[in-house]
């Protein structure tokens, strides 16, 4: 280093990683306001840079513990967690949280994992393959990868595979997922003791490759039904993008006036309320969930338990256990 140089980001990687090639921090890796202070750059920065290392596979992060190396030599001990979405998994409002408690259960259980994020087209959502290699790993954990091509390319690897998050339909597929029905019915409950009759669904409504995305519009459908309040015109179908449920919103309001919204994702009620603001509408807005900047009532689900659970199955499987092939986790309203 030399002194009073402006050091970016990618400068900041390769000179840890050189540190760590060199073996310099075998014997522990410096807190992230130490190396700030080193490389005169803000904390935002230094964490943006070991998250990277920690997407290649150089460091881990382990919750109450703090950041350490990861040796290169453990290859027979690696686990390759996969995962699509529309930010890098450690920024991601909910898949995030089940990474942290994936690989707090790995690293406990002495396997080093290994993250490999896949990319999805923007306006269909299907995963992009043509040039996709599987890492050489002992074990596989999915997040939030449905897609019936890749469960038959993941399963053709011949080694152990669990999924945590998203419902498979094969019910034979070890998976670890979030039962949405007892949430969604007591936020449907919350919202018609408050005189609402007339509750919108904003979310994915539409058959996909995977039915069980569904399972959240068929949970709303299902407690509206019990309720005598079901009607589809107040329904709206979205992708899971945060500005998509904007324009969804704009599309529902132009042919009905719902009293109410149920939007399937926290992350995309900001995008709700700037539409309703825009318009000068108030209406109660419940989300789904349970991130934890929802300043508004939720469905909360059990992210992190789900990553633990996931990463518990996996390690049983690899040691010759005997596990259930599914783990279903409830949800509850939060108001």
């Amino acid at each position: 280093m030399s002194k009073g140089a402006v050091y970016k980001q990618g400068d900041i990687v390769a000179e840890l990683e050189r540190r760590l090639d060199a073996g310099i921090y075998t014997s522990g890796f410096p807190v992230g306001a130490d190396l700030a202070a080193e490389f005169g750059v803000n904390i935002k920065t230094i964490n943006k840079a070991i998250n990277q290392l920690v997407e290649a596979g150089r460091l881990a992060r382990k919750r109450g513990v703090g950041t350490f190396v990861l040796s290169r030599s453990a290859g027979e001990h690696q686990i390759e967690v996969l995962f699509e979405g529309y930010s890098a998994l450690f920024e991601h409002p909910f898949w995030g949280e089940i990474w942290n408690g994936c690989i707090t259960q790995l690293l406990d259980s002495g396997y080093r994992p290994v993250l490999t994020q896949l990319h999805a087209d923007d306006g269909t959502g299907e995963l992009l393959l043509d040039d996709f290699r599987f890492s050489r790993t002992e074990g596989k954990i999915l997040l939030g990868i449905t897609q019936p091509r890749f469960l038959e390319l993941i399963q053709e690897q011949g080694v152990p595979v669990v999924s945590a998050g998203d419902r498979i339909a094969d019910p034979e597929f070890p998976q670890v997922y979030f039962d949405y029905e007892p949430g969604i019915r007591e936020a449907m409950q919350f919202l018609s003791g408050r005189g609402c009759r007339r509750i919108a669904f904003l979310g994915e409504v539409k058959d996909s490759y995977n039915p069980m995305l569904l399972n959240k519009f068929h949970a709303y459908r299902r407690s509206l039904e019990s309720l005598g309040l079901y009607d589809p015109e107040l329904t709206e179908h979205t992708r899971p993008l945060p500005e998509a449920a904007g324009n969804a919103l704009q599309l529902l309001l132009a042919r009905t006036m719902p009293d109410a919204i149920f939007v399937a994702g926290d992350h995309q009620v900001p995008y709700i309320e700037k539409v309703l603001k825009g318009k000068g509408m108030r209406l109660p807005v419940v989300g789904c969930d349970g991130l934890s900047f929802a300043a508004w009532p939720t469905v909360a689900l059990p992210r992190r338990a789900a990553g633990e659970a996931a990463a518990r199955m996996l390690v049983a499987r690899l040691r010759g256990g005997i596990t259930p092939e599914q783990t279903v986790l409830p949800s509850r309203f939060v108001c």
